[in-house]
């Protein structure tokens, strides 16, 4: 999957994450869309060359993947 793939599928589900609860969705329909979004950032690399967004809070800036970067417990 390209990183603009990526970067595009993670704004749409942040959308229709908000949306669901925004309208107190059904449960399971709320567990779907985060199901999506754990498949997302499973497949990014968490860096590109081409677009080099910087990492903050320690979340990947491309698909919102909690890193873990230098020795926290």
């Amino acid at each position: 999957m390209k990183m603009e793939e990526i970067i595009n599928t993670r704004i749409k589900l942040d959308k229709e994450l908000k949306m669901a609860l925004a309208t107190m969705e059904r449960s399971d329909a709320i567990y779907d869309i985060r199901k999506k979004i754990i498949e997302n950032q499973k497949q990014c690399p968490h860096f590109d060359q081409n677009y080099n967004w910087a990492i903050i809070d320690e979340t990947c800036p491309y698909c919102g993947f909690h890193l873990f970067i230098g020795g926290r417990d």
